[in-house]
């Protein structure tokens, strides 16, 4: 780990070895595409490992519990951590591998977006029930015709941030084939000891990946393999009660917003029937996914009888 500017860096590759296309107009080099990799890469999310008050809970904590307070034990975990964190001299985001473990529409893959957003470390979501092959996960090795490093690394790469909110959703769908094993190949990258000198078959040097921050989510775990899960803290949430209707009915209105890249304020008007509508969609399916997609449905109806003004 470097200092740069008064900041934490790290350099996630040494160097990427010659692919022979450096000379090659036609074909970009694997350095060429990829030498971001071996660049001092900044570890984030120092500022929202901060306390709000003297003796409180992290700023991040605090955020989230406003946001989601039924995800109290995931967010404990997250503010002890944090803390511990700052604490041990290390002023980024550095979680634990997690999975968490409740019913479908609980807001498990939302919360960890939003660790990814708020810490500025970004996020990326692969999801093993649609998962077909390793490659996904793995990466191409060279000699393949779509060569391509592994996912954290192209993650690393899409958010320049070295410690990135690496989500594995729905773990427990993944698929064992004649195309690779994407468990076994997660746990190598859950280990600290492997991951930091993870060998990546595309790039043909070891990659360091100790620093990404890692969450699965599961709606069970019954049938998970013993190896993965001694490798993550399990935690097990609930979804939100009909208390919560109105609090994640705002929330995703702005988060459908923010997607669009729109300010709240940009959407159509919503009806005080509409309103009353999704609030009942939501008391009766108690699933902050089920409510989205009737939100976007409503702002894309809406749209088609108020066009906007473009700039």
């Amino acid at each position: 780990m470097q200092v740069v500017d008064g900041k934490p860096h790290v350099r996630p590759c040494r160097s990427i070895p010659s692919d022979g296309n450096e000379a090659n107009e036609w074909i970009a080099s694997i350095g060429t595409l990829y030498g971001s990799l071996t660049v001092l890469t900044p570890l984030t999310g120092s500022s929202v490992l901060t306390p709000v008050r003297h003796g409180g809970e992290p700023r991040i904590a605090a955020i989230l519990r406003a946001e989601a307070p039924w995800m109290a034990p995931a967010i404990d975990r997250i503010a002890d951590q944090a803390t511990m964190s700052l604490w041990a001299g290390r002023p980024w985001l550095s979680l634990r591998p997690m999975l968490l473990v409740g019913p479908p529409g609980a807001g498990k893959t939302h919360l960890a977006r939003r660790l990814g957003a708020l810490s500025g470390c970004g996020d990326a979501v692969l999801s093993f029930a649609e998962v077909g092959s390793n490659a996904e996960l793995a990466g191409n090795p060279r000699g393949y015709r779509h060569q391509q490093p592994n996912f954290p690394a192209m993650v690393m790469l899409r958010t320049s941030t070295a410690n990135p909110v690496v989500i594995i959703d729905e773990v427990e769908k993944a698929c064992t084939g004649n195309n690779g094993d994407p468990v076994a190949t997660l746990l190598g990258m859950l280990d600290q000891s492997t991951a930091a000198q993870y060998f990546d078959g595309c790039l043909a040097t070891q990659i360091d990946l100790s620093h990404v921050n890692w969450v699965l989510t599961a709606n069970r775990i019954d049938g998970l393999p013993a190896p993965l899960l001694s490798r993550v803290d399990i935690v097990e949430v609930n979804g939100p009660g009909p208390e919560h209707g109105e609090m994640i009915l705002a929330a995703l209105w702005r988060n459908v917003a923010r997607d669009a890249g729109l300010p709240p304020s940009a959407l159509p008007h919503i009806e005080a029937g509409a309103e009353t509508a999704l609030l009942r969609l939501f008391r009766n399916t108690r699933s902050v996914r089920r409510l989205r997609r009737a939100i976007e449905t409503l702002v894309a109806v809406s749209a088609r009888h108020m066009p906007r003004m473009l700039n």
